[in-house]
Formats: structure tokens, C-alpha cells, sequence
């Protein structure tokens, strides 16, 4: 039990000040006697007592005031925002290479800052790269398969036929690689490859969906699944390789790397014949390749949405302690390791730029460090102070900048928050030209945006850190530090030995982190829930400082299960059916979420507690008939089907196909009262169906 709070607010303006005052009145001045509310005495006596209940209002915020003064005093600070972050794809306005001996390259600086559209209700959103990025021409030096793996055929290509398959008879499993220069970085490119082939009648497959998985190496002997792009101008039109010219078009990820296949090095791509579903049949003859051409029409980089300030004096020293300097701009971004401060020295004779070191606290700082604090929510540059010790004598805690050199910083960023968080296609505006690049877009929501911690959180966060004693030793203690790891941490779990349902070894702390992706979940874009390396870095540095010496970290995404509700209610007889089915989906979606997507027409219906579904928690058939019922405009539920099917987020699934797969054979019927789920698991929304009965 909390400690009691003293109420030192307990005068009321009507029975404690102005009733108090009128019985008063006949005591003092018996010669009052209109005691009306149109009397200017009474008014008086009324404005007092509002003056008075002000006062005491503000002195019952002294204890919030005093706790806060000593958060501060123990060094506890605001968590600052996070900034969305996404690829963007640059678009150029014709192939690389130009020619067949052409090398040009297109060249897309880091800091190139894009933007969304601005509207009347909404002002424009900047992003920046975060790195160079350098488009370049593809160059195919290996064409090789796996039944003749000592050959590479792409010499004698246009000589001889390259049979992608089994000649005989294509099979299961038959696989051709494609081989990339490993001196060139194709990483995030957008590669067209075009073939010419001998035309066939492509017996037994289905043109426009054929039997095959494209995969490309990830380094490591690892592979991940691409898919041939099916946008606008980029269609497959190839037909299974069986059309006598076409094209495929691949939108490689940002983690492709070179391999060694069959001892040789490239950036490969591999083709493996496997049929998915029944309809795209099978090749009754392989398909055979006469030419084979590969060009770059694009490449994606990493932005954060965040505009760059580049060289920005802040001001002239004055040789005092204690100095501070605004940015321009704020809240800031941490800073990179090309973005510093510096300070003019004397050095040799000579005025120069010395670059200081940013630290977070002045209290190992001597007084020859060249330190500084930087507060990136509010933009101040702060200097070391000077101290007075108990024995009388001051302590300097970092260096004090000379008087009358310049203060500047390199380059700095500023932006973040949750209105970084925009959906795919609306980051289009280039604010500055570049070569050859005709357009850019993100083709995929941007995430990982989220405001700077409250003064409320920062308060209850204070609470966890000061219970735990700078140690790591019970579960609670690592979920508590890994939610201050980052603000781009929204849950976490921590799994230990010898908890109910788990098994692993001894010695080793399983952290589950859910990011906080709040807008992605909304959305139902579950690719979001997968936890970043960044993410991952950052906490297990942070946990690194407080686990035990015998502790092993590892931090990953908890795993999934889809869930679908099909449920038939009777709406209320005055109630427009769509707009309760809206209501119903929008519960369902929000009840089987691993993150609280609650709106404020919604969050009735849910605990005062609740931050999403929690670890472990079974599912009843029963809570979700009470939940239902609660929805307005539902007059009764009929009955409720819980299907589940299990997820691995890990993998870029599409989402909009998996819940379009209704009958598909994994899903599986609850048929008891309730679905227990393991102490990792959380559930996530997919295809819920409402449907109407009449009484």
C-alpha cells in the first residue's frame, strides 16, 4: 500500500470561505445587513475567497513540486522522442547502364532531404538520409544451377541455350543462380533483368503466376524470399520465362550481401522451381534462355524523419562557468559521429576549431576535460560548472571555453515524434535536384516515431529505477530497465529459467520486446512488430550495465498467433448495420492487439490498465461474448468462433494475403471454452467476420 498523501486543499470557496466570511459579517459589522448577491460587499468577499482558494490550490502542488526538484537533484531526465524512420526509394529517369560500356553512377547524398505534401490541415513532414547512397549498373558475372554447379554458362550464353531446369523433366526443387559483380553494392537497388528466351507454349504452368521462390543471399550462407514486383511499369512480363523477350523486376533489400556459391563470391539471386498452390501447375519442359541483361532502375536507402542544420555558430564564450548556448532548432537528434562541437582554441599561435566531447553528466569531468551536455529536448549546450566543496574551495567539473572564442556545431539534426509516422506513398517532394533521379517514394509506412516521454512517465519510470538499485537480478527488474532502454520500446517481457511453461538453460534472460509501433498496429502492418538491430543494440547495452555477471542476454520479438473472430450478433433495431459492424471489427482488432491501439469511443470497453493483450493470457470464448455485448448498438450476440493460426513476424509476409486465405488449412477452430497461449506469445487481428441475424 502507497504511503497516505496529506490533502493540504481541503478549504472549499462556497462552505469554507464565503459562508465562513457572511456569518462573520454580523460579528464586525453589525450595521451590514443586505447580504444579497447584488451587494458589492458580497462581491468583494467572493473575490477574496477566489483569491484565497487560488493560494491554496498552489500550495497543494508544493509535494508534486518537491518530488520533481528531486528527480532532478538524482539526474533523472526526460526520455527524448524517437524519430520515425523508413527506406526511401529514388527512382531514376532512365536504366544504368546507359550503354553497354557506360559506368555511370547516380549519386544520392546523405542528408538529402525529401518531404511530404503539405495540405491545409497538415504542414509538411521532412526526412533525411541517413547515409550516401550510390546507384549503380549491375553486372552479371556468374549463371550457374544446381544439378551442373561446376560450369558457369553465362559465357556461352547466346552460343548455347541455357536450360533453367531439369531438360528432361523439370522437378521439384530444380534451382538456377544469378550472380551479381560483388564490387559493385547492390544493396536496396532495384534491379530489371531482361530476358530472351525460346518461346514455348508453356505447357502445364500458368503464365502470369508461375511454379517458382526467388531468393537472394543475405551473407552467411542465409537467404530471404523476394517477389517479382507487380507495380505499375514493372510487371512480370516474362510469362515462366517462356515469352521470347520480357522482363522481372526485383526490389532487393537493404540487407543484400555477397555470398560464396560454389566457391565463388558475388551478389547472388537463385530461382528455385516449387509450387505454392495448385493452380500454377507445373513446367512439362524447362524453359531455355538465350540472353540475359541486368539493369539498375532505382535503389532504396534508410531516412529518418529529421531536417539537417549545417554549420551553426551558437555564440562567443564569455570565460565563465556554467555557460549555456541554444541550437537553433529543437528537440534534436542524438548526434552522429560527423556532427560535433567546437570550440576555438589557441594552438601554436594560431585560432583554431578544437572538437569537444559530449558526456551526460559533469561528475567525473576534470577541469582540463573538454566536456559538454547537450539537452537535445530543448536544444541547450551546457559547459561545466563550478562547485563549492564542504571544505570551503571551488571544484571546476569540466573545462571552461576561453573568453571570446566561438562556439559552433558541425551539423545537427532536428525532428522526431509520433507525426513522423506516416503511411506508405506520401513521402514524395524532393527539396533539392539530384542526377539522374527523377522521383522518390516510400514504399512503405514509416515507423518508429513516438513523442518525448511525459512528466508522468518520466515520474513512474523514476519509481521502477529507484526500486531496482541499479541491479538486474529479478524478471521484473529487466522488463522495468529494458522499457528505459528506448522510447522505441513499448512492452517488454523477460523470460528467466524455471518460470511456469518456459524451458531454456540456466543463466540465460530471454528479453521480448514489442516496439512501439502504435500507428503500424492500428493499421494491421504486423511487419512493423518485428524488433529493429537497433533496437536490439541499444537494450542489450543498456541491460549490459546492470545484469548480473552470470546473466545472458538475448533480446528478440515475441511470437504470434493470428487470430480471427467470426461472431453473428442482432443489432439494435434503430441502428445502422455498417456502422456496427465498423464497431465491432475495430473492438476485435483492438481486443487481439499486442500494443493499446484503443480509440477514446473504445477505451471504455477496456481495463484502466490496459496496454495491450498481456504475455500469456489465455483466450475465452465467454470474454469475448461480454465484450461484444458492451459495443453500442449490439443488442445481442448469437455466437462467437474464435479461429487461430500461427505467425512467424520474422518473415516479410503480406499481411493482406494472409487474411484473405480464409480457408486456408492452417487456421484452427477453437472448440473449448478457452485457447491457452504460452507465457511468449501474443495475439495479433486477422480477418474478422460479423455477420447479421434477425429475431
Amino acid at each position: 500500500m502507497s504511503l497516505p498523501i496529506p490533502n493540504l486543499d481541503d478549504l472549499r470557496f462556497q462552505r469554507d470561505l464565503v459562508d465562513v466570511a457572511r456569518r462573520k459579517i454580523a460579528q464586525y459589522c453589525p450595521e451590514w445587513t443586505d447580504y444579497n448577491l447584488s451587494d458589492p460587499g458580497i462581491t468583494l468577499i467572493e473575490l477574496f475567497a477566489w483569491m484565497t482558494e487560488q493560494i491554496v490550490w498552489r500550495l497543494n502542488r508544493v509535494p508534486e513540486k518537491v518530488r520533481i526538484e528531486m528527480l532532478n537533484m538524482m539526474g533523472f531526465t526526460i526520455q527524448p522522442a524517437t524519430t520515425a524512420r523508413v527506406p526511401l526509394t529514388f527512382r531514376l529517369t532512365t536504366r544504368l547502364p546507359f550503354s553497354e560500356d557506360d559506368e555511370s553512377v547516380a549519386w544520392v547524398p546523405s542528408g538529402t532531404e525529401v518531404a511530404t505534401r503539405a495540405t491545409e490541415e497538415s504542414p509538411e513532414v521532412v526526412f533525411s538520409t541517413d547515409n550516401g547512397l550510390m546507384i549503380v549498373p549491375p553486372v552479371i558475372v556468374q549463371l550457374r544451377k544446381e544439378s551442373v554447379y561446376n560450369k558457369n554458362f553465362l559465357p556461352r550464353l547466346g552460343l548455347e541455350r541455357f536450360s533453367v531446369f531439369n531438360e528432361t523433366r523439370p522437378q521439384e526443387g530444380d534451382r538456377f543462380y544469378i550472380g551479381y559483380d560483388d564490387q559493385a553494392d547492390l544493396a536496396g537497388h532495384i534491379i530489371n533483368v531482361v530476358f530472351e528466351c525460346e518461346e514455348t507454349q508453356a505447357t502445364g504452368i500458368r503464365r502470369s503466376d508461375p511454379p517458382w521462390i526467388w531468393e537472394c543471399s543475405l551473407g552467411g550462407d542465409t537467404w530471404t524470399e523476394i517477389f517479382p514486383s507487380t507495380r505499375s511499369g514493372e510487371e512480370d512480363t516474362t510469362g515462366g520465362l517462356n515469352n521470347e523477350d520480357g522482363s522481372i523486376t526485383f526490389h532487393l533489400p537493404l540487407e543484400f550481401k555477397p555470398d560464396v556459391v560454389h566457391g565463388k563470391e558475388a551478389f547472388w539471386m537463385r530461382c528455385t522451381l516449387r509450387q505454392r498452390r495448385r493452380e500454377q501447375g507445373m513446367y512439362s519442359q524447362s524453359p531455355l534462355v538465350t540472353s540475359m541483361k541486368a539493369f539498375s532502375i532505382g535503389a532504396s536507402t534508410m531516412a529518418s524523419q529529421s531536417t539537417v542544420v549545417d554549420g551553426e555558430i551558437l555564440g562567443e564564450s564569455t570565460g565563465e562557468p556554467s555557460q549555456t548556448f541554444d541550437l537553433n532548432y529543437s528537440p534534436a537528434l542524438a548526434l552522429a559521429d560527423d556532427e560535433q562541437l567546437t570550440v576555438e582554441e589557441m594552438q601554436f599561435g594560431d585560432v583554431v576549431p578544437i572538437p569537444w566531447q559530449q558526456v551526460e553528466t559533469f561528475a567525473n569531468s576534470s577541469p582540463f576535460d573538454r566536456h559538454y551536455v547537450l539537452d537535445i529536448i530543448n536544444g541547450i549546450v551546457m559547459f561545466g560548472p563550478r562547485i563549492i566543496q564542504p571544505d570551503g574551495t571551488a571544484q571546476q567539473y569540466g573545462r571552461i571555453p576561453e573568453p571570446n572564442r566561438e562556439i559552433a556545431i558541425s551539423k545537427y539534426r532536428y525532428g522526431g515524434g509520433q507525426v513522423g509516422n506516416v503511411p506508405e506513398g506520401r513521402i514524395t517532394q524532393l527539396r533539392s535536384t539530384i542526377p539522374y533521379v527523377l522521383e522518390v517514394v516510400n514504399l512503405e509506412r514509416a515507423s518508429g516515431g513516438r513523442d518525448a516521454e511525459s512528466l508522468d512517465e518520466a515520474m513512474f519510470r523514476a519509481q521502477r529505477e529507484i526500486r531496482m538499485q541499479d541491479r538486474a537480478v529479478t524478471a521484473k527488474d529487466f522488463e522495468d530497465l529494458t522499457l528505459s532502454a528506448s522510447r522505441m520500446v513499448a512492452r517488454a517481457k523477460a523470460l528467466v529459467p524455471h518460470m511456469k511453461g518456459v524451458d531454456m538453460p540456466a543463466g540465460l534472460v530471454d528479453i521480448l520486446v514489442v516496439p512501439a509501433v502504435f500507428d503500424a498496429v492500428a493499421e494491421q502492418d504486423y511487419k512493423r512488430l518485428a524488433v529493429t538491430p537497433k533496437i536490439v543494440q541499444d537494450t542489450t547495452r543498456h541491460l549490459d550495465k546492470y545484469r548480473l555477471l552470470t546473466s545472458r542476454i538475448r533480446v528478440q520479438s515475441p511470437k504470434y498467433v493470428g487470430i480471427r473472430v467470426e461472431t453473428e450478433i442482432i443489432s439494435g433495431g434503430y441502428s445502422n448495420p455498417e456502422v456496427v459492424q465498423n464497431r465491432v471489427l475495430s473492438v476485435l482488432r483492438q481486443y487481439f492487439s499486442p500494443l493499446d491501439i484503443t480509440t477514446e469511443q473504445t477505451s471504455a470497453l477496456f481495463p484502466e490498465d490496459w496496454d495491450g493483450w498481456q504475455f500469456g493470457q489465455a483466450i475465452f470464448r465467454s470474454a469475448v461474448f461480454a465484450l461484444l455485448q458492451q459495443v453500442p448498438g449490439v443488442q445481442n450476440v448469437i455466437d462467437v468462433k474464435i479461429y487461430s493460426r500461427s505467425i512467424d513476424i520474422s518473415k516479410d509476409f503480406d499481411t493482406r494475403e494472409l487474411q484473405l486465405a480464409m480457408d486456408d488449412d492452417d487456421w484452427i477452430l477453437l472448440d473449448a471454452a478457452k485457447l491457452a497461449i504460452d507465457p511468449n506469445v501474443l495475439p495479433i487481428s486477422l480477418a474478422h467476420q460479423v455477420k447479421f441475424a434477425e429475431l
